[in-house]
């Protein structure tokens, strides 16, 4: 193995100049905000070893920190915690400098306890107080790296009490294990990657991540980590109520929405909502007097979506126009363009009037229409949104500029099964009557029959017939769904 094997974390001595003087530089602290918590991102920075001063020790009063001083004091005071902190604070140590420290340690004959300049002393005293001698003589650099994921192991999970139980614990552990990190080999690999991309991980403290450049600080707060966490796992964090204050731009009931509004129009986009869901919020609405407010219901549908969007346009009440968009290429589809031209047409349209529209609902998941809500300055918005077809980024740009949204999966939590089953009631009665039904016609059978037992009624045998033996038939249907005759004529031949 090559002297600089483990990453080259720094390739010349300038880089350890640029780290001494990027670390000594004044911290940008961020305000507090009441929409934002950082109890989540507080206790993984004191784990993975993010610097004190970002919890605002030895710093100014007037500074705000990013982190809580009261989760580091708090978990300071636990073994557990301060073991893993260490370990993090080391690691990253080493990979940042590993040059610098590989050329201590080789030319000048000494172990990690004697550069203070490179590798923190107060951690490697704590660990020992703790009953971790972590320096060793006839140690290699890349074997210390080694050590401390061998020592990380039976200490992280010990750390799962800090976090509430209903964040997936895995997830979080995943953040201290690299890919074979019992080998020089598997850090090897971790290492490049993180001399790569140093700058992308949290405040350059080694985890394991795949960094991407759109994340940003993925510790600004609880309400960006979490998803983020949850998507790097294949999985997707839902109840952002548990990481956002009071302040949140989510609203639990469309009623506040309403009620400060004096003229609402509401844009539909049959592409990205669900029929069933949509329904039920203007079910709800209706019930509850709202739909006087409403200046119209722009519902823009796609000729390929789905066809329940007829149960709302039945709805009498509601002041609706429907409009069905077809496509020039089979790929393209045009409902957003659509939607946001007969948006602005109406806007304008009743701009004049004695009741213009103030407030607006658009209720799509797509962010597509962000720019609609941008640039039209003097209408309120309110999106409505649904969890699983909402990105991240797009829920980040609407809470950063204050726009309520609102997540219409509510309308099927318990109370709802029967509006479901109304939806699906009624589609099922239309396509037995106009795909099957409608091919039947009772006469025709008749005359088929006739015709192949070579017999011959008139109009008035005909309508006896029927009279007699076919009114009291019905169609019911068996357990494997097919259709059957019953209360058929007794025969007796």
């Amino acid at each position: 193995m090559s002297d600089f094997s483990i990453g080259n974390m720094l390739d010349d001595e300038k880089r350890v100049s640029l780290q001494s003087f990027s670390e000594n530089l004044p911290i940008k602290f961020q305000p507090e905000t009441p929409k934002t918590k950082r109890e989540i991102v507080s206790r993984i920075a004191f784990l993975i070893g993010i610097d004190d001063r970002y919890f605002g020790i030895d710093q100014t009063e007037n500074m705000n920190p990013q982190f809580y001083r009261s989760v580091y004091d708090e978990m300071n005071q636990d073994k557990e915690a301060r073991i893993v902190r260490n370990l993090c604070r080391l690691r990253t140590k080493i990979q940042r400098n590993f040059k610098a420290i590989y050329t201590e340690m080789n030319s000048d004959i000494k172990n990690l306890d004697g550069i203070p300049d490179l590798v923190p002393q107060d951690a490697l005293k704590t660990l020992e107080a703790d009953g971790i001698q972590f320096v060793r003589a006839r140690r290699r650099l890349d074997e210390y790296i080694v050590d401390v994921h061998n020592y990380l192991l039976p200490h992280v999970p010990n750390c799962q009490k800090f976090l509430p139980e209903w964040i997936k614990w895995p997830y979080v552990r995943n953040l201290f294990f690299i890919n074979k990190g019992n080998t020089i080999e598997g850090n090897k690999e971790a290492a490049r990657i993180y001399s790569e991309f140093r700058d992308l991980f949290p405040y350059q403290s080694f985890i394991n991540w795949n960094p991407d450049e759109g994340d940003g600080n993925i510790l600004r707060d609880d309400a960006k980590f979490l998803p983020i966490l949850y998507e790097r796992n294949h999985d997707r964090f839902y109840d952002m109520s548990k990481v956002t204050e009071a302040g949140d731009a989510a609203l639990t009931n469309p009623e506040d929405f309403f009620a400060s509004s004096q003229r609402v129009i509401i844009a539909v986009d049959c592409e990205n909502a669900d029929p069933c869901k949509v329904i039920g919020i203007m079910k709800d609405l209706d019930a509850k007097g709202l739909v006087n407010k409403v200046a119209k219901i722009l519902l823009v549908d796609d000729e390929h979506t789905s066809s329940q969007w007829r149960a709302l346009r039945r709805n009498e009440n509601l002041p609706l126009e429907y409009y069905l968009t077809d496509r020039v290429k089979d790929e393209k589809s045009a409902v957003d363009v659509a939607l946001t031209i007969k948006f602005y047409r109406e806007i304008a349209a009743l701009r004049n009037t004695e009741n213009p529209v103030d407030s607006a609902i658009i209720i799509s998941s797509d962010c597509d229409f962000w720019p609609l809500i941008e640039l039209t300055p003097e209408v309120k918005f309110l999106v409505m949104l649904e969890y699983d077809n909402c990105s991240q980024a797009y829920y980040q740009r609407l809470q950063n500029n204050d726009v309520p949204f609102f997540y219409i999966d509510e309308y099927f939590s318990a109370g709802n099964i029967e509006l479901k089953t109304e939806v699906v009631l009624q589609e099922v009665i239309r396509e037995i009557e106009e795909t099957h039904l409608s091919k039947l016609n009772l006469f025709s059978v008749i005359n088929r029959a006739l015709s192949k037992i070579d017999l011959k009624m008139n109009e008035t045998e005909i309508s006896q017939f029927i009279e007699k033996y076919i009114t009291n038939m019905t169609i019911g249907f068996a357990k494997n769904g097919g259709a059957v005759l019953q209360n058929k004529p007794v025969l007796k031949y």
